[in-house]
């Protein structure tokens, strides 16, 4: 530990300590700083992790819907003071080995954070990441390209037609195109009117056009300021260097100003309110029952700890599982099939939102599910809160601040986010971090009395500042936003001189010529290939058998949680049953077993796990062209609850019962929250539909995951519950399949000391499974039909996806073709299809387990042009000169790539399946010194051995009117278009 620890000290540089507290959740110590001269506030966690982080975030509290405060950020990281560079964030990634880099705008803030294990790295990401935020350049250019700008089609031609082109307002319409969004901008104008949340502080297109680059500059200057600045640090960095570098670059350049962020609560109403709000469909749907109904609320203040426990607590209590009581009583009602967006606890806004409502019902029946929403409230305060559902969702907050889990964010960061609401809203951020004394003050009130039932009662039932919003489909909805924009668009252009049509010509190619130029990024620091680590951590296991059953252990230092896998393998089943794996996924997991019904089983999964779950996966191999097929269950629960843990897996996996009405209703739950997702799935669509077509285990893929997967689930949302008991059949016939003493092997990762007790209780499970190993044989699907493919969505932007078959992971080619990915996405595709396209996302990917290799691009405004953009990009890398410190980045970012962070929960299961499939360490440490002497003429050499194909495999995922658009102007780009 470094001298922060040590309470004698009271000051650090130019920071007054005005907070030290032990930290034993992670054997660690709490800081709470404030720079003497600035104000700046800054959260420091201590403890021994690598994995170091550090964020700055700014109260931002815009005013209109023009997005400043999101197209900010992006134009924040294009270019600063001391690193002039077109683009240093994104420049940033290539030279970095960060295990996490970005930054966002929230309803109220916006975000700079990092974490890396390099020390090296963390001082190269600080150095740029201040620069960033408190000294940017903010070029009209670059405004004008994350921003808007006028542009004519062809930006050549001022006959061509005048359009709106910029990166967040092709974003923007994404991601505002969904139902969940409608939900939001339903939430921010109904409950908190003439506050800041009830703009949408990511930008609405249709207000985007009138924020000016002087606004933008302006915004900056009021908020941007270390004034009104948070920082937050984590990880085993002295503290004295990080505050050091702060204070030198930027700190001392600034006093102390007044900055007015604060942000009223909201005038609470007298009586409730309604509103309506649209979502787009495509005119093909069928909107008799596509509306959502959300009742809503104003809580409790979000900076106030204890009673955001205590509304986190209770939330879980009626909505968190399929037995809560008053997402029983939705579901049952039959208004609708699945939770409403905006349903639970949010803590977003200043003032805390609750909500409850269903998908899938009739707009007029939009009060009857308000109704039950109130009833069950009602009957809950009146009857009592069940004690055993507020002991498990006690058990999962304790189960959540022991996991120490790197998954799906890292754990540094995880810290902030926590911590983050009483941080920024005046609350007391420690007492979020290490929430003992609310949690004992909280058991004190339950025993006191009847504390969440007069919750109940003073924060929904009786609390009148509560709107009943209802989202609407809407088919016309995309057409008259578009129109209305080219109305616009036309006015504006009829109105424009000659000379003004030539300057926006002019402007448009400078900026061209901008984005072409080639820049100098040698002011920017970054690191050496020596610089990477070249081994990979050795994971221990001690393997076993009960009976026929094999078990793999692998002890770690879990901090007193078991992991648990349950693993067998699919091949065997049908083309029919691998259809169903998705649906059974759920049904495992979601239905009633061993003589209890799916509530009950709802309730001990709550009270003794941290969650269960199940999924088909594709597993490819490292040198065979081949895949495993494998259906795994997971879970995880504290150490003391092994038994328990166990038990129910053992009565999911053996004594499952499936009843006609519960899966009726898990099918349509299901159904619906595909349906309602599609536009946020369209990348995930496109690039799955174009893998079905060139792999087998592309094809599997597509079903499990992709629009196969859709389009079975539609097929069986249509049937009726009395056509249900063949079905039933077949899934009780897959879990028999699957779960035999014989076919199933177990992956635990857990304490050293754990392994004996567990050792047992698996044999337990195993012995309650009927005798047999794997049957049937392995079935494969074939690779779809190879015609490119355009599928249609209530989107106002496409996802393009082209697809290359390639070479397994043992090929000496696979290194070069990772690195080729990067160099094609940094080099070239960022600019041409990002900064010059519009587009939010323009990757290349090899997939070097698969053998594949994709371009893709994600909510772009353009198919034809992106098409084109890939047939570029092929010809330029095999033609071009290959620049060497890209390439060097190119290399730095694919070590990045294989070596991912891992946590203790993550690293047992990944070696198990590494070695499975033949991702042995020496496999990987192998490649990765392949990846270091990766040439430019291996980059040459790869992309014309792969890439220079005559019929490239295809697929996009796209709105009706920019498919139709593009089949106009290509007839023969899709050979295949249809709805999604």
């Amino acid at each position: 530990m470094a001298k922060t620890a040590d309470p004698s000290v009271e000051t650090i540089g130019g920071y007054s300590v005005r907070r030290r507290e032990r930290l034993d959740r992670l054997d660690g110590a709490y800081l709470e700083l404030e720079h003497d001269r600035t104000g700046a506030r800054h959260i420091h966690v201590e403890c021994n992790d690598d994995n170091n982080a550090f964020a700055v975030f700014f109260p931002t509290v815009p005013k209109d819907s023009t997005g400043v405060a999101h197209i900010l950020e992006h134009v924040v990281l294009a270019g600063s003071q001391r690193y002039p560079v077109r683009d240093p964030f994104f420049s940033m990634t290539r030279r970095s080995l960060a295990t996490f880099m970005n930054a966002m705008t929230s309803a109220d803030w916006t975000m700079y954070p990092f974490s890396t294990r390099n020390a090296k790295d963390f001082i190269n990401l600080l150095d740029v990441y201040l620069d960033a935020t408190f000294f940017p350049r903010l070029s009209e250019d670059s405004f004008k390209q994350e921003g808007i700008r006028f542009e004519f089609e062809d930006p050549a031609d001022p006959k061509s037609g005048l359009r709106y082109k910029g990166v967040v307002f092709n974003e923007m319409k994404g991601a505002l195109a969904t139902p969940s969004a409608a939900v939001q901008r339903a939430v921010g104008r109904s409950l908190f009117p003439g506050l800041t949340y009830e703009h949408i502080s990511g930008g609405d297109p249709e207000d985007i056009p009138n924020l000016t680059w002087e606004q933008l500059r302006q915004f900056h200057a009021t908020h941007y300021h270390p004034s009104n600045a948070y920082f937050y640090t984590y990880g085993n960095r002295p503290l004295e260097e990080t505050l050091e570098i702060i204070e030198r670059n930027v700190l001392s350049r600034f006093q102390r100003i007044e900055v007015d962020t604060r942000i009223p609560d909201v005038k609470r109403f007298t009586r409730p309110i309604k509103a309506v709000e649209p979502y787009p469909v495509t005119a093909t749907e069928d909107i008799t029952k596509k509306s959502q109904a959300l009742v809503a609320w104003v809580t409790v203040p979000t900076g106030d700890s204890f009673r955001q426990l205590s509304m986190k607590v209770l939330t879980e209590v009626v909505l968190s599982n399929a037995g809560s009581p008053l997402r029983k009583a939705l579901i049952d009602s039959g208004l609708g099939t699945a939770m409403a967006d905006g349903t639970g606890f949010q803590d977003d806004y200043r003032e805390s939102v609750f909500g409850a409502g269903l998908k899938d019902v009739a707009s007029e029946d939009a009060e009857k599910v308000q109704q039950v929403v109130l009833d069950t409230l009602e009957l809950i305060a009146d009857e009592g809160v069940d004690q055993a559902q507020v002991d498990a969702a006690i058990h999962h907050l304790e189960f959540e601040k022991r996991e120490r889990s790197n998954a799906g964010f890292p754990y540094a960061l995880k810290m902030l986010f926590t911590a983050l609401a009483p941080y920024y809203y005046g609350g007391d951020p420690y007492d979020a971090l290490n929430f003992d004394l609310d949690l004992e003050r909280l058991q004190k009130a339950r025993a006191d009395g009847r504390f969440f039932e007069n919750l109940i009662r003073a924060e929904l039932i009786d609390n009148m500042h509560r709107a009943l919003l209802t989202i609407e489909p809407d088919p016309d909805l995309e057409e008259r936003r578009r129109r209305k924009e080219l109305d616009r668009l036309a006015a504006i252009e009829a109105s424009l001189s000659e000379g003004e049509k030539r300057r926006i010509v002019e402007e448009a190619l400078r900026l061209k010529a901008e984005q072409e130029a080639k820049q100098d990024l040698s002011a920017l620091p970054t690191l050496a290939l020596s610089d990477i680590p070249m081994k990979f951590e050795d994971v221990p296991s001690r393997d076993t058998r009960v009976g026929l059953a094999a078990i793999e252990f692998f002890p770690q230092p879990t901090n007193g949680i078991t992991y648990l896998d349950i693993r067998s393998d699919f091949a065997g089943l049908s083309a029919e049953d691998k259809e169903l794996l998705p649906l059974f996924s759920r049904v495992l997991t979601q239905s009633g077993a061993a003589g209890q019904d799916y509530v009950q089983i709802a309730s001990r999964t709550a009270a003794v796990t941290g969650g269960v779950g199940a999924a088909a996966q594709v597993q490819s191999l490292a040198a065979q062209e081949d895949y495993l097929q494998s259906f795994v269950i997971s879970g995880r629960a504290l150490d003391r609850n092994a038994k328990p843990f166990i038990d129910l897996l053992t009565d999911l996996t053996a004594r499952l019962e499936l009843e006609p009405k519960r899966l009726k209703d898990v099918i349509a739950e299901a159904a619906t929250r595909l349906e309602s997702s599609i536009a946020g799935l369209g990348f995930q669509f496109a690039v799955l539909r174009a893998h079905s077509k060139l792999t087998s285990e592309g094809a599997i893929n597509d079903q499990l995951q992709g629009i196969g997967m859709l389009h079975v689930m539609r097929r069986l949302a249509r049937l009726d519950e009395n056509e249900l008991g063949d079905l039933i059949k077949k899934l009780d016939g897959i879990r028999t399949r699957l779960f035999r003493a014989g076919a199933v092997r177990f992956v635990v990762t857990c304490e050293e000391s754990m392994v004996e007790t567990l050792q047992p209780l698996v044999a337990g499970l195993v012995d309650a499974l009927p005798p047999g190993g794997p049957g049937g044989h392995p079935e494969k699907p074939k690779p779809l039909e190879d015609a490119p493919e355009a599928r249609t969505a209530p989107v106002p932007v496409a996802f393009n996806v082209r697809i290359f078959k390639t070479v397994r992971y043992t090929s000496p080619d696979a290194s070069a073709l990772l690195v080729l990915a990067n160099y094609l996405r940094d080099t070239f595709l960022h600019r041409e299809l990002r900064e010059k396209g519009g587009a939010y996302g323009a990757f290349a990917q090899a997939g070097i387990g698969s053998g594949t290799f994709y371009f893709g691009s994600y909510r772009d405004p353009n198919i034809i042009r992106t098409y084109e953009v890939y047939d570029q990009a092929v010809k330029w890398v095999t033609e071009s000169e290959i620049d060497a410190e890209a390439l060097k980045e190119a290399i730095l970012g694919a070590c990045g790539d294989v070596d991912p962070l891992e946590s203790p929960d993550i690293k047992g299961r990944r070696e198990a399946t590494n070695r499975l499939t033949g991702f042995t360490r020496e496999q990987r440490e192998r490649f990765k010194q392949r990846l270091l002497m990766v040439s430019a003429d291996d980059l040459r050499r790869v992309a014309r051995a792969y890439l220079m194909v005559a019929h490239p495999v295809q697929a996009t995922v796209a709105g009706p009117e920019l498919v139709e658009t593009a089949r106009k102007e290509r007839p023969d780009l899709f050979e295949v278009v249809a709805p999604i």
